[in-house]
């Protein structure tokens, strides 16, 4: 005996519910991201940019500390006077461990050092990642915003390390071309230039290293200015 049409039409809508139900079973439970990122943003290595100065029109250097083992009154005090804009490259632990000092600090941002200071230049992309990626978020935790400038321990650094700062969201590796430390200043003849990247450390000498600094500054026409400012 033939089926009747509402049997035919009863058997295809069955048939219809059967194939479509996996597609709604895996849309509604996607992949697992990879916990070592922190970003959303498709970046790639060749968005990654290397800077060793900035170039800028602007009559303006940029003063970067890195480590943040040692911070003093004394350092407190000179940028608290000459309200230098400071971009901080503090390493996620010590950080931490001097949090109220740090917060404490006004025209100061907050970028990635990583978490513990390792050298990059012989770990694997995604060891890197968990140094990049989770200094961060716990920078991001500490102070309410996510660094957005990486400037690796040591300036060490390799293509495994663009291409973990790009899973990580970040694509500005800052270096630097003037060194100021234990007052004394490393600088191009001629003295400092326009777009100048001057790398200092948290150190029991940074105050008296930073008037030295700021006198220089004034001397060659320039003002201090955040990296954020330029970068972004």
């Amino acid at each position: 005996m033939r089926p009747s049409v509402p049997s035919l039409l009863l058997g295809a809508c069955l048939l219809a519910s059967t194939i479509a139900a996996p597609q709604v079973h895996a849309e509604s439970n996607p992949p697992p991201t990879d916990p070592t990122t922190t970003t959303t943003v498709p970046l790639t290595v060749r968005d990654v940019k290397v800077w060793y100065r900035i170039p800028t029109r602007d009559k303006v250097v940029f003063i970067t500390i890195d480590d943040g083992f040692t911070v003093t009154p004394e350092l407190a005090k000179v940028l608290k006077r000459h309200k230098v804009p400071i971009t901080t490259f503090a390493i996620a632990k010590p950080m931490e461990r001097n949090k109220e000092w740090f917060l404490a600090r006004d025209n100061m941002t907050f970028e990635n050092h990583t978490v513990n200071h390792r050298s990059l230049t012989f770990l694997s992309v995604r060891a890197q990642q968990r140094e990049i990626c989770g200094a961060n978020r716990r920078v991001a935790r500490l102070t309410g915003t996510t660094p957005v400038l990486f400037r690796p321990p040591g300036g060490n650094f390799t293509a495994k390390t663009k291409r973990a700062m790009a899973n990580c969201g970040l694509e500005h590796l800052v270096m630097w071309n003037v060194i100021a430390e234990g007052n004394v200043l490393r600088m191009p003849k001629g003295g400092l230039k326009r777009g100048d990247i001057i790398l200092m450390h948290y150190l029991k000498s940074t105050a008296s290293t930073l008037e030295l600094l700021l006198r220089q500054i004034k001397k060659d026409g320039l003002r201090p200015a955040l990296l954020r400012d330029y970068l972004s």
